[in-house]
């Protein structure tokens, strides 16, 4: 009960500034202990001590004294039942083949550690399992952001929305801002066009077929969109202008985010996306260049159109603003449109930014968000979650190592008079020390064998009992990692063990090991 109070204290010692940023303030986070957790933990382990107990003492009561004493009852198998194969005699000598009798005529035994073993690695490899799938739940919430403040807004026009711009950029601590709006269309393309790595991530083949992109233009200030066409180095006259080629970044949305088209340049014809696409004659054409560099600003937050959801690619074209009446019409409407603001100070620049708002009456909605308070608080989060997950997976590893080692050591000193008998008639050290090792390999063997399986089948349940509360955007990692360090920590733990409890027993007086029990 103190090693516990005093663990979770330590935590709380480490983790209590992250939750600063997610709490009020003023309320700091304490230590409290709650007597009925401390009643429940003690009953349990009371509860377990005497059923341990219980057991194995009713089952001595009930046996006879006299064949206690003879320990006539150890050992009750009969000779075809410890028959190895010759193969196994050849591959693994006599000290093999007496280890593979051992596990033949002590079943009980053996299944308890190979049990404990198996135990070992599903706990070791769910928890940390439960620790991958929380972190990658929480990294879903983190993204990041160009700008630091955000001002959104649908009704305002754009009139009202400039001035009020030119009076925020304006507060102290803001050094670089932007205005832009979103807006969603749809791209015909041919599907030979398409990238490889498309059809396969969607499961189709090229067919020459007409397929429809959902594709997102972020309208940016001619000034902001003129520093994107320089720094990338392309002709200032072939992307300014009414008949202006875009900039796009289309990428497959797998691992290697590998491009959505084939060629680096392409003419689409664009649509409106509204809720009755059919009912809006065919778009215009637009030139775009894909590029590969990440240079575009972030859009806005909050976007309500439905075709930002995760989707199987990303799409994202970027206009100079003064080509947004171009585009933007009664069909397709702004999605979102705002302003963005990068601060030294983000918190004193969102509290003046608020009175100038409310100094300017603005009836329609709108929204403000502090971008980089709510990064913080995520880090925050991600923090706090790292924190408690890595203790649990090394609690849970100490556990796991205790339990092995005690049942191994247990074990191997039942078995004190049997190898004081193999050393009496002559096994030498180095032989006694193979024989042991090959029951290290093989309990290690056979517990990988039950053990890895059960264990990835527990992760991958960890994984949909994830998906069921609410994280379906996350993707089921195989723990591999956790795999191949359960099974090299079976073999170290088993030959650890292994070699703490025999060396205790070479030192004891063969001709004693014989006469006594078991101290």
């Amino acid at each position: 009960v103190m090693a516990g109070i005093g663990s979770i204290w330590l935590v709380i010692s480490i983790v209590a500034k992250n939750f600063g940023t997610l709490l009020y303030s003023d309320v700091p986070l304490t230590l409290t202990v709650s007597l009925s957790a401390i009643a429940a933990a003690t009953a349990v382990s009371m509860i377990t001590i005497l059923i341990s107990a219980y057991i194995p003492a009713r089952k001595a009561a009930n046996t006879p004294i006299m064949e206690s004493i003879r320990q006539t009852n150890e050992v009750k198998v009969e000779a075809k039942s410890v028959k190895t194969s010759r193969l196994a005699q050849h591959i693994c000598g006599l000290e093999g083949t007496l280890a593979l009798k051992n596990f033949k005529r002590n079943k009980k035994r053996y299944r308890s550690i190979v049990l404990s073993l198996v135990l070992s690695i599903v706990l070791f490899v769910s928890g940390s399992a439960f620790k991958t799938t929380l972190q990658e739940a929480s990294k879903e919430t983190v993204e990041a952001t160009s700008y630091d403040i955000a001002f959104t807004t649908q009704q305002i026009d754009d009139g009202e929305m400039l001035r009020l711009y030119n009076k925020l950029k304006k507060v102290d601590g803001v050094y670089e801002s932007s205005y832009q709006a979103d807006v969603t269309y749809s791209s015909v393309v041919n599907e030979g066009s398409l990238s490889d790595a498309y059809l396969i991530e969607t499961g189709t083949a090229s067919l020459d077929k007409l397929v429809n992109l959902t594709m997102n233009i972020q309208f940016l200030s001619d000034s902001a969109y003129l520093k994107i066409v320089k720094k990338l180095d392309l002709p200032v006259e072939e992307y300014t202008g009414q008949n202006a080629k875009l900039i796009a970044v289309a990428k497959v949305n797998n691992e290697a985010m590998d491009n959505l088209f084939i060629e680096h340049s392409v003419d689409v014809a664009v649509t409106p996306e509204t809720e009755n696409s059919e009912a809006v004659q065919p778009g215009q054409n637009v030139s775009l260049k894909f590029v590969d560099t990440v240079l575009l600003p972030d859009t806005l937050p909050d976007l309500s159109n439905s075709s930002f959801k995760k989707k199987t690619y990303s799409f994202l074209v970027t206009a100079p603003y003064s080509l947004k009446n171009k585009f933007v019409t009664s069909e397709a409407p702004v999605d979102v449109k705002g302003l963005t603001f990068r601060s030294k100070n983000p918190s004193q620049t969102m509290a003046k930014m608020k009175t100038i708002i409310k100094n300017a009456k603005i009836i329609a909605n709108y929204n403000l968000y502090n971008v980089s308070e709510i990064l913080e608080e995520n880090t925050s989060m991600i923090t706090i979650i790292n924190v408690f997950t890595y203790v649990f997976v090394i609690m849970i590893s100490l556990i796991a190592v205790a339990n092995v080692f005690n049942t191994i050591s247990t074990n191997i000193k039942l078995r004190r008079r049997e190898l004081a008998m193999l050393r009496s008639i002559g096994m030498s050290d180095r032989n006694f020390n193979k024989m042991m090792n090959f029951e290290c390999v093989f309990y290690g063997m056979r517990a990988i064998l039950f053990g890895l399986p059960i264990a990835a089948f527990s992760a991958w349940l960890i994984y949909k009992g994830m998906v069921a509360a609410g994280a379906d955007d996350i993707n089921f990692i195989f723990p591999w990692a956790s795999l191949a360090i359960s099974a090299f920590s079976v073999f170290f733990i088993v030959f650890i063990t292994m070699l703490y409890a025999t060396n205790k027993i070479k030192k004891e007086n063969i001709i004693d090991a014989l006469r006594d029990d078991m101290d």
